[in-house]
């Protein structure tokens, strides 16, 4: 009897060690990007418009990354690092980026 308790405690321990590890993976966040035109900026949100015409927000905070560390203006390019978490997108990272250069003339 004693034999049997101690290989089912070790195979029980074994379980719980794979299962941690199992949920800790599954729980790694997935991470995006959106490149667009900033068109609105309200406390604790950007909303950016892309190429395609596409309006997404994300909530900024405190743990939010701006480069240059700056808030961007409205008409601004950005390029947004975000993960969605509880039903909404988080931006992670906000980089401002330069604006495109004039065609060359002939």
């Amino acid at each position: 009897m004693k034999t049997f308790s101690k290989r089912w405690l070790i195979v029980m321990v074994a379980a719980g060690i794979l299962t941690g590890i199992g949920l800790k993976e599954a729980s790694a966040q997935q991470y995006f990007n959106f490149s667009g035109k900033v068109i609105n900026l309200q406390r604790g949100n950007i909303t950016a418009q892309g190429d395609k015409g596409e309006v997404m927000n994300f909530a900024v905070g405190r743990r939010t990354i701006y480069v240059p560390s700056r808030l961007p203006g409205v008409g601004e390019r950005v390029r947004i690092t975000y993960y969605f978490q509880r039903g909404h997108n988080v931006a992670s990272q906000v980089e401002i980026l330069p604006p495109p250069s004039p065609p060359k003339k002939k």
